[in-house]
C-alpha cells in the first residue's frame, strides 16, 4: 500500500508529517460533530471545504482523486436514496406507486449524503497522508501498546496482498491443468473448500517461518528501541487548528449564507 501511495503522490504537505494519533482523534471528534450537526447548510459547506482540503493537502494526482470522488458521489447517492424515495413529509414533489418524494425527505436524504461525504473526504485525506507502519509505531511509542500486538497486526496486514497473489496464481494453475482435473474438484462447494484449505495451509507455513525468524532475532515483549520514531510536533497543532477553522467557517457560512430555508433536517 505504501508503494502504491508513493506512485500516485505528487507532493507532500504538513498533513503527512502530522502524528497518526492526532489524525485519528480529530477524526473521532469530527464524526461526533457531523452526527450532531443538523443544519444542512452548515453540513454542505463543511463537506465542500473538506473536499478542497482533500484536493490541496492530499498530494494525490488529480486523475486518481476524480475517480475516487466519483465513487464517493455514487455511494453517497445510494445511501440517500432510501430516505429520499420513502421518507415522510407533507410537501409532495413526486409520487409513483411506493415511491413518494417529498421536500422534507429530499432535504434529509441530501443531509445524510453530506454526512457521508464529509467523513469520506476526511478519511481519504488521512489515508493518503499516513503510512500504515507509522500508525502502529505511534501506538507503541505514544500509547505504549505492547509490540507483540502491534507487530502481529502489521504482519497480518502485510500477509493480505501475499495471500491475494497466491489465490491468483492458484486460479491460473487450475486453468492450465483444467483438462486433467474433474470439474467437481474445482467448482462449487468442494472447489471453494479446496481453495480455502490450500491458502490456509500456505498461510500456516508462512506464519511458522515468520515466528522462527522473530525468535532467532530474539524478539520479545520487553523494552525496545525503534528505528522509526514518531512524536507530536508543531504540525499536529497546525492540523488541529486547521480543522477547528474549517468547522467555524462552515458554521458561519451555513448561518449567514443559507442555500435552503431549512435549519434542522431531523
Amino acid at each position: 500500500m505504501t508503494v502504491m501511495l508513493e506512485h500516485i503522490k505528487k507532493y507532500y504537505t504538513f498533513v503527512d508529517k502530522t502524528n497518526p494519533l492526532t489524525k485519528i482523534l480529530i477524526g473521532l471528534l469530527l464524526f461526533l460533530l457531523v452526527v450532531l450537526m443538523h443544519n444542512p447548510n452548515q453540513l454542505f459547506y463543511l463537506a465542500m471545504i473538506m473536499l478542497v482540503a482533500l484536493v490541496v493537502l492530499s498530494g494525490i494526482q488529480l486523475r486518481y482523486l476524480l475517480v475516487m470522488l466519483a465513487l464517493f458521489l455514487v455511494f453517497g447517492a445510494f445511501s440517500a436514496m432510501y430516505m429520499v424515495f420513502y421518507g415522510a413529509g407533507t410537501t409532495t414533489l413526486f409520487r409513483f406507486g411506493l415511491i413518494h418524494i417529498t421536500e422534507e425527505s429530499l432535504i434529509r436524504g441530501i443531509h445524510i449524503m453530506m454526512r457521508g461525504l464529509t467523513l469520506s473526504f476526511f478519511g481519504a485525506l488521512v489515508i493518503f497522508t499516513t503510512k500504515l507502519t507509522d500508525v502502529f509505531y505511534s501506538l507503541m511509542i505514544q500509547l505504549r501498546l505492547k509490540p507483540k500486538f502491534a507487530y502481529s497486526f502489521m504482519a497480518a496486514i502485510r500477509m493480505v496482498p501475499i495471500i491475494a497473489g497466491e489465490y491468483m496464481m492458484l486460479r491460473q494453475a487450475r486453468k492450465v491443468r483444467k483438462p486433467l482435473i474433474h470439474k467437481r474438484h474445482i467448482s462449487g462447494l468442494k472447489g471453494f473448500i479446496t481453495t480455502v484449505i490450500t491458502l490456509l495451509s500456505q498461510s500456516i507455513r508462512r506464519a511458522y517461518r515468520l515466528g522462527v525468524a522473530m525468535e532467532a532475532k530474539q524478539f520479545d515483549d520487553g523494552p525496545r528501541t525503534y528505528y522509526y520514531q514518531t512524536s507530536f510536533s508543531k504540525y499536529d497543532v497546525l492540523f488541529v487548528e486547521m480543522v477547528i477553522v474549517i468547522a467555524f467557517v462552515s458554521f458561519f457560512l451555513g448561518t449567514e449564507f443559507s442555500l435552503i430555508n431549512v435549519t434542522d433536517a431531523r
